[in-house]
């Protein structure tokens, strides 16, 4: 065989390998494989990761708190992942956003709430939940009842409760097994509207501003099925910012 007969057959492989990927890709996730492919040599998949002195600033408060300082501007938002991998710093330079991403599942979230919420005496706090606590062995009151417990602590502390929806997940995510994870997150979230609206909550409606038609998280806001890009957190954060702004009072 030829040297150029080599190249064409082994060409020819890599299109064809390229075309299966492209066709599982876009069964799996839908979009562009192409735009995908273009991500993943560019590295622009990858959301930039915030550069915070977290302990030196969890620290600061801290001691500001034992000396009876005060800051009408603190938020503490308070979730998991996509709360811990923000630039808060970048997103809100008006008031003065603290970073507690310090869980995944619910009960995590429950057991450090008092120590990197209520002892830090921020003005307002951002109750956010994941889409990974909606599994099928989870029942769903056991997030309603989280929820409420932690809206329910911080009022008792003078602290204002700001109640997020769930961000939904990518379209892999969307099933586990029979289970249908986007059905359960659209229940969880017409949930939390109800709850907010009837105990005049405020409210940020982080899945009505990024979700598609068919209530997934859209792949290019997103670096996998559950976790968002820099794209997916400029569309959080116009989401957020008017309801924190009315919250603290800002213009």
């Amino acid at each position: 065989m030829s040297n150029l007969l080599k190249i064409i057959l082994i060409g020819s492989i890599l299109l064809n390998l390229f075309a299966i990927w492209g066709l599982f890709h876009y069964i799996m996730y839908g979009g562009n494989p192409i735009l995908e492919l273009k991500r993943k040599l560019t590295g622009t998949s990858r959301q930039s990761q915030p550069a915070i002195p977290r302990a030196e600033e969890i620290s600061r408060i801290r001691q500001e708190v034992s000396e009876g300082k005060t800051d009408s501007l603190r938020v503490v938002f308070f979730g998991a992942s996509i709360t811990n991998s923000w630039d808060l710093d970048k997103h809100f330079p008006e008031f003065h956003p603290v970073n507690r991403g310090v869980g995944g599942f619910v009960p995590d979230l429950i057991s450090k709430y008092k120590a990197n919420v209520l002892d830090l005496k921020p003005r307002a706090v951002v109750i956010k939940i994941c889409s990974i606590n909606i599994r099928p062995t989870t029942p769903s009151n056991q997030l309603r009842d989280a929820v409420q417990m932690m809206v329910q602590l911080a009022q008792a502390n003078d602290i204002i409760p700001i109640v997020a929806t769930m961000v939904p997940s990518g379209r892999p995510a969307a099933t586990i097994g029979e289970f249908s994870v986007v059905d359960a997150v659209n229940s969880f979230n017409d949930w939390i509207r109800e709850y907010t609206k009837t105990n005049q909550l405020p409210m940020i409606d982080y899945a009505a501003a990024i979700q598609d038609n068919n209530g997934f998280l859209p792949r290019d806001c997103s670096i996998d099925p559950v976790h968002v890009n820099d794209k997916g957190y400029d569309i959080m954060a116009k989401a957020a910012r008017p309801v924190i702004h009315n919250v603290l009072g800002l213009e």
